[in-house]
């Protein structure tokens, strides 16, 4: 696996002014569903990071791309 995208050298691009724009490009691997989500922020900082868990009925579906 390569190292993550970035920007050119000292270039940041701040939508909203606050927040950093993710240079990536995404595309879906995966759904699944019937999960439970979980949406966490820490006590301290306020940072907020998503979990999800399997549940008896999750289905899968899987994508692949070239």
């Amino acid at each position: 696996m390569s190292d993550k995208c970035s920007y050119p050298e000292g270039m940041t691009i701040k939508p909203d002014g606050i927040h950093e724009l993710d240079p990536c490009t995404y595309f879906v691997t995966e759904v699944h569903r019937n999960v439970d989500v979980y949406v966490l922020k820490c006590v301290n900082c306020g940072h907020e990071e998503i979990e999800w868990e399997r549940t008896p009925d999750t289905e899968d579906e899987y994508y692949t791309y070239k």
